[in-house]
């Protein structure tokens, strides 16, 4: 990583992903694992639960972590081991509620995200409620393809998507919200036009955020 201005830039094909860790996620796994296994570069985990140092490593040795699964990987990695990395990726982690952050009266906020900031992590993508997988699938599949990183693999992300309507009830285009960007966009700006992509985009739409500063590929 470097920190050229105006944000983090990570390198594309440093990449460590986690798809259907609980192997009941049969629509996600089908959708995203020609893509994750699509470049050879890559290193992950497809339909089986991680090894207690497998999370560990592919936050600390790679530039992106990608979490497809329930949650956000607490089952597969302890939060003291998430504060005391030493270097840790750019993480997104798509499952429920996984970036909801719990008050705690005077105290900080308690919850997934603030470990990963704690431990280093420049930014992270999180949901602050609960999701369907169908739709979120839809907002990963546009995120990814818009902030550049599909780019890098050679799969496809198969994602069935059908076209929502406008204002009007007028059905818009099958490609609005999902469509490959060509502009070079921050993390941050990927994650907010992924949200038209949704069929529910002020349901499911609206949970993803960012926490931490704008990433970009390179």
């Amino acid at each position: 990583m470097d920190g050229d201005s105006p944000g983090v830039r990570v390198d594309g094909s440093r990449v460590f992903y986690v798809l259907n860790p609980e192997g009941d996620l049969h629509r996600t796994q089908e959708n995203f694992e020609g893509f994750v296994c699509g470049q050879q570069a890559w290193r992950g985990i497809v339909g089986r639960r991680p090894m207690n140092h497998e999370c560990e490593y592919g936050l600390s040795a790679n530039d992106i972590f990608v979490y497809f699964g329930h949650g956000g990987a607490e089952a597969y990695i302890q939060r003291t081991q998430v504060r005391g990395l030493r270097r840790c990726a750019v993480a997104l982690l798509l499952g429920c509620s996984s970036g909801r952050l719990k008050l705690a009266g005077e105290y900080d906020a308690l919850g997934t995200a603030m470990d990963y900031m704690i431990g280093g992590c420049p930014a992270l993508v999180g949901n602050l409620w609960d999701v369907g997988d169908k739709d979120i699938d839809r907002f990963a599949a546009s995120m990814l393809r818009k902030w550049g990183l599909a780019r890098f693999s050679d799969g496809a992300i198969e994602v069935g998507y059908e076209p929502a309507c406008d204002d009007n009830g007028k059905q818009k285009d099958s490609n609005d919200g999902i469509s490959d960007n060509s502009n070079a966009l921050s993390l941050t700006e990927a994650v907010c036009n992924a949200r038209k992509a949704c069929r529910m985009p002020f349901l499911t739409g609206a949970a993803p955020v960012v926490y931490g500063l704008p990433v970009y590929l390179s």
